[in-house]
């Protein structure tokens, strides 16, 4: 069996990661109401609001030009918008008035992920380990990602082994690390303790799905993946995989044609060439019934 199950997972298991490390209590999460946890929840969110929080933190950074916390605040609200750079000159910012702002650290490490631009994330991430050795592990295992993402399986490896085993970050990221390595079939039990350990995350289910697969469980996988699309219904990885399932596994390539449209809706990559298979047409929007 190819690795082509492992290949889409790479973007979303990272996102993961880092939202997790964003969010936890150490680095600062996001409070009840903010419109970025709205965002992230997939709620609609007025422009309204967006431009009010914004000309909050403008304000912010006139009236405390020393505070790194407004800067970050408005590289938050550009990176849930998708504006990546404007995000990341305020993050940037945020960390030359404090290389310590933890919070600013952890989301630029995400949207160094996202650019691939790897090497920056595991300097930036990397330094900040070495002066905060009460670091969580998420920022560990966001880490053992920018290295994997090298190549560097070894140094993922080494990463993880310093992290504690209950943390569901760690484990999703052992879970990821595993399934791209030489021997993605060991991936199962590491797939289903990362399961067992959050499983109100949608990325665990597809990770935990495509760790089926290796398994030669495809109906079982199947499952995983509405699960992960339960929890989140635009995850382009459960779609992809799911695309995947129909017309390599179950022959239906209608089925296949239907997911793949939906995937299209929301990411471009195609590393498994299904246009190809499936063809170009793909008008065609309705859902798939379900599970076999």
């Amino acid at each position: 069996m190819t690795n082509r199950f492992a290949n889409i997972a790479r973007c979303l298991l990272a996102a993961a990661l880092t939202q997790a490390a964003a969010g936890c209590s150490w680095l600062g999460g996001a409070s009840g109401g903010d419109p970025v946890a709205d965002l992230a929840r997939g709620k609609a969110v007025g422009a309204e609001r967006i431009a009010a929080a914004l000309a909050t933190a403008e304000e912010g950074m006139q009236l405390e030009p020393r505070e790194p916390y407004w800067p970050y605040r408005a590289g938050q609200l550009y990176a849930a918008m998708d504006s990546s750079e404007a995000a990341a000159s305020h993050l940037r910012s945020a960390l030359a008035l404090n290389p310590s702002y933890a919070p600013a650290v952890s989301l630029l490490s995400k949207l160094y992920y996202e650019a691939r631009r790897h090497e920056e994330g595991i300097a930036l991430l990397s330094a900040f380990l070495a002066d905060h050795t009460d670091a969580p592990d998420a920022v560990r295992a966001a880490l053992a990602l920018h290295l994997e993402a090298t190549g560097d399986i070894e140094g993922a490896q080494s990463v993880l082994s310093a992290c504690a085993d209950g943390t569901s970050e760690v484990r999703t990221a052992r879970t990821f690390v595993s399934l791209r390595g030489d021997d993605p079939a060991s991936a199962l039990d590491t797939a289903r303790q990362a399961l067992e350990a959050n499983r109100e995350s949608a990325a665990n289910y597809n990770n935990y799905g495509i760790a089926l697969l290796y398994a030669g469980r495809p109906v079982e996988a199947q499952q995983a993946f509405l699960s992960a699309l339960d929890l989140n219904d635009a995850l382009p990885g459960a779609l992809y995989n799911l695309a995947i399932v129909e017309t390599y596994y179950f022959f239906d390539e209608d089925a296949g044609r239907q997911w793949f449209a939906r995937y299209r809706q929301h990411a471009t990559a195609d590393p498994d060439d299904l246009a190809s298979r499936l063809g170009t047409d793909l008008s065609a929007r309705s859902q798939p019934t379900g599970p076999r």
